[in-house]
């Protein structure tokens, strides 16, 4: 048996010890007071709209210069929850981040990550209809409202036709939005923002697949599917307006499948998604 004095633990110990704080990295000047400044909007100290105090003050504050405290300006602009405002009354302005930011943020790690159509639909299929059978069960009358107003702009822009390509863009704008009223009214804020920032992803590349589309001089007839998804749009308010969960999960679930199925008969499953030009 081999044996270890105290006097060499104690050495190995220090080493690890020194190895580890050796990783451990200290937070930039201006990391540290955007932190701070980020609390103080998202716990309210700061309300949405309400100016900050003047870089001299913020300064003082954190005994810092005005580089550094631009800088911290600056990261908490990228995340949305800063705007600079200029001339003479200008400065920086709290605003709270929409769910566009974090989608943006999503956007582009999915597509670093080579993220493919058929894996962003598969993840709308999975999720989605939980929020349908949320919205048969919690869907307001301002909800139903919203969500009836819009299929019938959609059928009314069918009856108009969707052969013009800025006609059938704002079709599928205005089917995005049918599907932003499910993850609104579902009352499940997770499912909510989650389908939402999903939904941001998928209309970004939807878009792209338009300008591509157009650019090679493919047909953009919608008069196959466009009857079919303003019918299930209204069998879903119906199955919500019967407060069917079930239904309204188990429909809505065939849907998006029917729909997948459908864009992937113009467009290659393994496509990964692009959200520039």
């Amino acid at each position: 048996m081999t044996y270890v004095n105290a006097e060499d633990l104690r050495t190995r110990r220090s080493t690890v010890l020194s190895k580890s704080a050796a990783v451990v990295r200290t937070p930039k000047a201006a990391e540290v007071i955007a932190d701070r400044l980020r609390s103080r909007i998202v716990r309210g100290e700061i309300e949405a709209g309400e100016m900050l105090p003047s870089e001299k003050l913020l300064m003082v504050e954190f005994a810092v210069s005005r580089p550094t405290l631009r800088e911290a300006f600056r990261i908490l602009e990228s995340e949305g929850l800063l705007k600079v405002l200029t001339g003479a009354r200008g400065g920086p302005q709290a605003q709270l981040p929409g769910l566009s930011v974090a989608a943006r943020h999503i956007g582009l790690y999915l597509q670093v990550q080579g993220t493919t159509l058929e894996d962003l639909l598969e993840a709308r299929t999975a999720f989605e209809p939980l929020c349908a059978r949320f919205l048969a069960l919690r869907c307001s009358t301002e909800g139903l409202a919203a969500m009836r107003a819009c299929v019938g702009e959609l059928a009314a822009m069918f009856e108009r036709g969707l052969d013009d390509v800025a006609d059938f863009t704002a079709w599928v704008e205005l089917t995005a939005e049918f599907h932003d009223l499910i993850a609104n009214h579902c009352g499940n804020k997770t499912l909510g923002a989650q389908a939402h920032a999903l939904r941001e992803v998928a209309q970004a590349h939807r878009r792209m697949g338009i300008r591509q589309r157009v650019d090679r001089g493919d047909n953009l007839d919608a008069h196959t599917f466009a009857p079919l998804t303003v019918d299930a749009y209204v069998q879903l308010v119906d199955l919500v307006v019967a407060g069917d969960a079930d239904g309204a999960e188990l429909h809505w679930r065939r849907h998006l499948e029917t729909a997948a199925s459908i864009i992937f008969e113009s467009r290659d499953r393994s496509t990964p998604i692009s959200l520039f030009d």
